[in-house]
């Protein structure tokens, strides 16, 4: 081994691998849904008109009293929007935390315990990951009704499964290393070995899940008040506001284009948030297409190439060197 190679491993020991910074789609989700939340607890609390009442003549378009007009009975557009991002925030990412919060239990315990207790709980996980979530949703509505805090109980039994799911394969992963072994020898109770050991340990694909399960929250509880079985009136939903302005298209086509942009943006925002949270948990992961990583891949194998030559000279020069000290 060469000095130059000491060196070189002396200095890299000492180095630690820096996480990357949160990257372009992590900013672009939270800060759409940074927007929204700010203008929805404006909204709340300071609304420029009341929500259920006549701000206008109704069908009116954009103006100086109403940024984007007015619906069918005079209300100004604008304030019912805002709300009803409020709402479809509010149940998307209460209905996430619900899921999370019983998948992970579930999928702790079968990681954890193992055995029969895995099978049942993994069977009853793969019977309700066989039904379609809007169904499910809307068989729970009937049976406990209508409305915000229904639909997020609903909501969230319906995606605990996939968490249980997602939770199980780490878990089973983690509690055969060391430090839980080590755990079980010191007499650490169970639960306090899966809380303190396991969990810390384990919550890297527990982010990502709850944002995507959030963002397909949005699209289910916009799909449910479209068909009269999510958020009532007098509340405001954009999916309920394009159910019933859809009648009045032709004449004010802001009135079903708007809720319609309000659903994609929440959507696209948790998703988008849910892929940065990716990428910076898993910094190894290289982009599908990138320049710098085809010229790292380059230097890699230049890199290569010299470090195959190396030995070989290498070789040469200390066999040359012994011929010479025989003679």
């Amino acid at each position: 081994m060469t000095v130059t190679r000491e060196i070189a491993m002396i200095k890299g020991a000492g180095t630690r691998r820096r996480r990357p910074k949160f990257g372009p789609a992590f900013w672009s989700g939270a800060g759409i849904l940074a927007f929204i939340l700010i203008l929805a607890g404006w909204m709340t609390f300071w609304p420029p008109y009341d929500p259920l009442a006549t701000a206008g003549t109704p069908l009116s378009g954009p103006s100086g009293s109403n940024l984007l007009g007015t619906d069918n009975l005079g209300r100004d557009t604008f304030t019912r929007l805002a709300l009803a991002a409020r709402t479809s925030l509010i149940i998307s990412g209460a209905g996430a935390l619900l899921g999370a919060v019983v998948g992970t239990t579930f999928g702790l315990i079968a990681g954890y315990i193992g055995g029969w207790v895995d099978a049942v709980i993994m069977r009853i996980v793969d019977a309700v990951l066989a039904l379609p979530a809007i169904l499910v949703a809307l068989v729970v509505g009937v049976i406990i009704g209508n409305g915000p805090i229904p639909l997020i109980f609903a909501l969230g039994l319906v995606f605990a499964p996939g968490f249980a799911r997602v939770m199980r394969a780490p878990v089973i992963a983690m509690r055969e290393r060391d430090f839980v072994l080590a755990a079980k020898l010191s007499g650490v109770r169970g639960s306090r070995v899966v809380v303190e050991h396991l969990l810390p340990n384990v919550l890297t694909p527990l982010f990502v899940q709850f944002a995507s399960v959030a963002s397909q929250i949005v699209l289910i509880e916009a799909a449910l008040s479209y068909l009269g079985q999510g958020v009532q009136a007098p509340e405001p939903s954009a999916g309920r506001m394009i159910s019933e302005f859809t009648r009045f298209m032709q004449l004010q086509p802001l009135l079903i284009i708007l809720p319609s942009l309000v659903i994609i943006l929440l959507s696209a925002a948790w998703n988008l948030l849910a892929d940065g949270l990716q990428d910076w948990l898993a910094p190894r992961r290289e982009p599908a297409f990138s320049l710098t990583g085809v010229k790292k891949r380059r230097g890699t194998k230049a890199t290569s190439t010299r470090n195959t030559e190396a030995p070989e000279e290498a070789a040469h020069t200390r066999n040359t060197d012994t011929e010479e000290s025989q003679q």
